[in-house]
């Protein structure tokens, strides 16, 4: 093949590349997001299907949702049981944002800060609740709470909660740290202000769309976590475990009703989130 060709060749593929390429790109990510968000769509429309069965569209209602806001029964789902599981769900999530920010945040300042022994080692047993397989996290904790005499409840789901929700808020707030300009905590001690101060006024101002990101993660894996809480909250029930048995019955407009609630109860969760962070759609 002659250096004609081959120039002609790469040529023809670059003009082809910038004609069609962005249009492939825009292609791939519209059927990506509609991947991910027709089952979501399809799920809200359900939930105002006038049927007990969720599958077969036979009108519209807003029927379920004011059996729900009524305490009513909704097709097969107990509306008392499913505030309970909710009630459950954040009452464990919230006490684990508070607890799991609170040192995560520490953990991330000192392993990004100080220089002692054992750091590497600490780092890596931070680390290992991001890969280690969720049944054998909810086994061990169950295993550990039956060695030292702990009942089962919320108090030992809060405290599996913490203990993998930590590393998401240290790794978090880590990557924020890394691009952290120390100059700046310098200068505000070169003009008089204390350690504390310099966290309060500095520090924390710069680093905290990190902490509101890591506590919105945490937040997110405790309300949704099943596999771990299947193991250690004894007979209790969340809102995940509650759904598992439902869907076991078959799926109900009350299922998709619930679902539909707490979907939109998180979307305004995060705007929320954005607008405390400063941040725009």
């Amino acid at each position: 093949m002659s250096s004609v060709t081959v120039s002609w060749f790469k040529r023809t593929r670059s003009r082809f590349i910038q004609r069609f390429g962005g249009v492939a790109l825009g292609l791939e990510a519209i059927a990506l997001y509609l991947f991910l968000y027709i089952p979501i769509v399809v799920m809200i429309a359900l939930s105002f299907n006038d049927s007990q069965t969720a599958i077969v569209w036979k009108g519209f209602t807003t029927e379920w949702y004011s059996a729900l806001l009524d305490g009513r029964a909704i097709a097969r789902v107990d509306p008392q049981a499913a505030w309970i599981a909710l009630k459950n769900s954040l009452y464990i999530a919230a006490v684990t944002v508070v607890v799991s920010t609170t040192l995560g945040t520490m953990l991330a300042l000192a392993l990004d800060r100080y220089d002692f022994p054992g750091r590497s080692l600490l780092q890596g047993v931070t680390f290992m609740p991001l890969i280690i397989p969720s049944i054998v996290m909810g086994i061990s904790l169950l295993l550990f709470f039956n060695f030292v005499g702990l009942t089962q409840g919320i108090g030992t789901a809060i405290i599996g909660h913490v203990a993998f929700d930590i590393s998401y808020v240290t790794v978090i707030v880590l990557a924020r740290l890394s691009s952290f300009d120390r100059t700046l905590e310098e200068a505000a001690m070169d003009l008089g202000a204390r350690e504390l101060e310099t966290f309060r006024w500095v520090t924390f101002p710069i680093i905290k769309p990190g902490v509101i990101a890591g506590a919105l993660l945490a937040f997110a894996m405790s309300f949704d976590d099943f596999v771990v809480t299947f193991f250690i909250i004894g007979n209790q029930n969340t809102l995940p475990i509650f759904f598992f048995g439902m869907v076991r019955q078959g799926i109900s407009p009350g299922v998709n009703v619930i679902a539909t609630v707490i979907l939109l109860a998180t979307f305004a969760l995060i705007a929320l989130a954005q607008k405390v962070a400063g941040l725009t759609w």
